[in-house]
């Protein structure tokens, strides 16, 4: 008897779903079917050019808000729809809604509608953009939103005293982010979309911590040369030095600092010697900035670790003073062995180039450096001279150079 009975009830519950499905079934013809949505709004009933005109209805009233809004402080970026072809995908929104439970076979047409009835569906409105000219206009955003960070700096006043200027950082606004944030948004079409942008912070190189114990020039040399090609090739070397940081404790590279010399970066052939014979190569000249610094350096106070001769003494500076330099063969060194850290300062004109080494006075203990160049002119001896008041400490001896040919 019992198993009669769960026949039974097994049968009535059959029997009242296939009822409860026809009747769903028959609710729906011709109409969205029961339990159907967006965004809260209930579809079910509606026929299809009463949904298609809902949707497109929304999508108008959608488009008429401002798309984006973006806040940066009291800065405020709007951009609307029309600037980054913003359109609602009505008829596509529609056509799911009315197609919903029709689209497949009887049997699985009626139990998506049955699903449907019981626990519901959303159909949302989506959209469309063009995504580069949504680039474009977050690019502008960030041209205007985003600052350079000032290094600090020390300038070098009438009087010979420095002027310490403090450092600050910059902001930049990541566009990439911003972008991903921005897309699934205006896919849903959820307008007024409102962001309050967060540029980073970006440090500057020199921070005015690294200038704070600088209070003098520890010394300074200066070149002569004559304009044309070779005065460019030095102009554009010395300006790669200008203003650049030597910490304590840091191995400065000429060749890492300056670049190579080539035809794109704005070299000019001019003078050289290669293979001790005279001849025009691009670059000529910079030999000319790597020596000028060479003496500024010795003058300061500082190491010298990697240092090459010319194959003949030059003009511009006493024999033995050059330090020669080449791309991927030869490069000038020094150690900042000072306990405080150094900067670099160039001044430049159209026939002299001056590169002046500035520090703190106190690591050189009050005293002065002179330089000297002893014994022939092709082998000279180089000393460093340590002067405390006006009394020789040290005759520290650097180098003997052979300029003599083979």
């Amino acid at each position: 008897m019992a198993k009669i009975a769960a026949i039974g009830i097994t049968g009535l519950a059959f029997a009242a779903a296939v009822v409860g499905g026809i009747s769903v079934s028959v609710s729906n013809h011709g109409r969205v079917i029961m339990g159907v949505q967006s965004g809260g709004t209930m579809l079910a009933g509606m026929s299809q050019d009463e949904v298609q005109d809902y949707f497109r209805r929304k999508g108008e009233k959608e488009l008429r808000k401002t798309a984006v809004i973006l806040k940066d402080g009291k800065n405020i970026y709007k951009i609307a729809p029309s600037d980054i072809h913003l359109t609602a995908q009505a008829d596509a929104a529609a056509e799911r809604a009315y197609r919903m439970g029709r689209s497949a076979s009887p049997v699985v047409n009626l139990l998506t509608q049955m699903r449907c009835a019981i626990t519901g569906a959303d159909v949302p409105l989506a959209a469309s953009y063009d995504r580069t000219l949504l680039r474009q206009k977050l690019a502008a955003i960030k041209g205007q939103t985003d600052r350079q960070p000032k290094n600090a700096d020390a300038k070098l006043l009438a009087s010979g005293s420095l002027a310490i200027q403090p450092s600050s950082n910059g902001r930049a606004l990541d566009i990439d982010a911003l972008e991903q944030t921005l897309n699934p948004k205006l896919q849903c079409l959820k307008l007024t979309i409102i962001e309050t942008l967060a540029p980073a912070e970006t440090p500057p190189t020199v921070t005015t911590e690294d200038l704070a114990a600088m209070d003098a020039i520890l010394a300074s040399y200066t070149t002569t040369f004559l304009p044309g090609a070779r005065g460019k090739n030095i102009a554009i070397a010395a300006g790669k030095l200008q203003d650049v940081l030597v910490t304590s404790g840091e191995v400065f590279s000429f060749n890492d600092t300056v670049g190579r010399r080539t035809y794109a970066a704005g070299y000019q052939n001019a003078g050289v010697y290669i293979d001790g014979e005279p001849a025009q190569d691009v670059g000529g000249g910079v030999c000319q900035v790597s020596s000028t610094l060479y003496n500024a350096i010795l003058l300061a106070g500082l190491t010298p670790t990697v240092r090459t001769p010319h194959f003949y003494p030059s003009h511009y500076c006493p024999p033995g003073l050059d330090a020669t330099v080449a791309d991927d063969l030869l490069d000038f060194q020094f150690k900042n062995d000072l306990a405080h850290n150094v900067l670099l300062k160039v001044s430049l004109t159209a026939t002299t180039l001056t590169i002046y080494i500035i520090g703190t006075r106190a690591d050189l203990g009050g005293q002065t450096v002179q330089l000297s160049s002893e014994g022939p002119r092709l082998q000279p001896s180089v000393y460093r001279l340590w002067y405390k008041g006006g009394q020789l400490q040290q005759k520290e001896f650097l180098h003997t150079d052979d300029y003599r040919k083979s």
